[in-house]
């Protein structure tokens, strides 16, 4: 189960990214072209803090699963601490998507709100570019202390 529920959350990043870069180059070509903010817009960056939500709803499945390094944490936080790789997953990883999930939420809405068009596209780049950020450098990339594979296929139950 626990294979099946990580490879689930590696191919859900990579929609993720997705929706990310469609939700991003949706408000800056509205920022920049002037253009109207459209119900297309705000589905592009719904549809990202949707594939985010579930994207951290699958990650904190983990924290449930008997064989995770976050059932660790539970029972001794130091060792965690001590550990660059344990901390990372278990505290760092965690948190960055967590405030990234927050800050798209947050765009998404603010973009609702703004009263003109280009600040409605100007929040939703900001604060979606920013997420974005977040996001990638919480990520295990293969060229980063705590690599993981670009895409895991395994779905052993």
């Amino acid at each position: 189960m626990y294979l099946a529920i990580l490879t689930l959350h590696n191919l859900m990043r990579w929609v993720t990214l997705v929706a990310a870069i469609w939700a991003l180059y949706r408000a800056y070509r509205g920022w920049f072209g002037r253009r109207p903010w459209t119900p297309a817009d705000q589905r592009a960056g719904r549809w990202f803090a949707l594939a985010l939500s579930l994207q951290l709803l699958i990650g904190g499945v983990f924290y449930c699963l008997p064989d995770s390094v976050a059932q660790l944490a539970w029972t001794n936080l130091n060792v965690v601490m001590r550990e660059p790789s344990l901390r990372f997953f278990v505290v760092e990883h965690s948190v960055q998507m967590f405030v990234a999930l927050s800050l798209t939420h947050l765009g998404s809405a603010l973009a609702r709100r703004g009263r003109q068009d280009a600040d409605r596209h100007r929040r939703a780049a900001l604060l979606f570019s920013v997420s974005l950020l977040i996001a990638f450098a919480a990520i295990p990339w293969p060229w980063t202390p705590h690599e993981r594979p670009l895409v895991r296929l395994g779905w052993k139950w």
